[in-house]
């Protein structure tokens, strides 16, 4: 639920561009300008793998929850839940540098996960995954004006909004690795991603890390 503006030189945001009465999102999520299908007038719809257009960095909330990142988190054969619940609709992303071994959500609401690992020398690991944050309700900052804020200008920004799932583990997010906007496979549509086809609109400048679970990107020009 964290998204900064690091620098730009540009020109500052779009901010009175209509919102997509559709638009769930979190500041930090990738979005578009686009027609309205009724009026033709601009407004921001979120976007995904292979949408094209004017892309840029939603900066409100129109949301009815707020998630969090949780990275390398420890892990050992046989735990029966993680830290958090409440996961999103994901597989977390696991890490086993000495072994092959497996993570499965059994219970995503509960947090509850079966932890199996072919070595008994080496039985632990860490997952990352994203979660909704407990007792905290979401917000539309769109509401009153019906507007929504997008940065298209090319400039550093940093996130904790990020896909992280089975197929985009948290090592994936190094610095210098391409951006791409994730598809819907595992339901964290809009969010940044390293995985995928669609183009490329910005690159890591600095990784996430256990301590601090942000990541800086520098957006390029859509």
């Amino acid at each position: 639920m964290a998204f900064n503006l690091v620098y730009t030189n540009l020109a500052g945001p779009l901010g009175d561009i209509n919102v997509s009465a559709g638009l769930v999102a979190e500041a930090g999520m990738v979005g578009v300008i686009s027609a309205n299908a009724t009026t033709g007038d601009p407004e921001v719809t979120l976007a995904t793998s292979g949408t094209t257009g004017m892309l840029g960095i939603i900066d409100d909330n129109k949301t009815a929850t707020f998630t969090a990142t949780s990275v390398n988190e420890p892990v050992v054969s046989g735990q029966s839940a993680l830290r958090h619940a409440n996961l999103v609709t994901t597989t977390v992303a696991y890490s086993n540098p000495g072994a092959s071994g497996t993570v499965t959500v059994t219970n995503q609401t509960n947090g509850t996960i079966t932890v199996a690992d072919v070595d008994p020398n080496d039985t632990e690991g860490t997952v990352s995954y994203g979660y909704i944050i407990a007792g905290k309700a979401g917000d539309d900052t769109t509401l009153a004006s019906g507007k929504c804020t997008i940065w298209l200008a090319e400039g550093e920004y940093s996130t904790d909004v990020f896909e992280l799932s089975s197929a985009v583990a948290l090592s994936s997010y190094a610095v210098g690795t391409d951006l791409r906007v994730a598809d819907t496979t595992y339901g964290q549509e809009g969010r940044l991603t390293t995985r995928g086809a669609g183009s490329v609109i910005g690159q890591v400048t600095k990784a996430p890390t256990a301590g601090n679970p942000v990541m800086n990107f520098f957006k390029t020009g859509f």
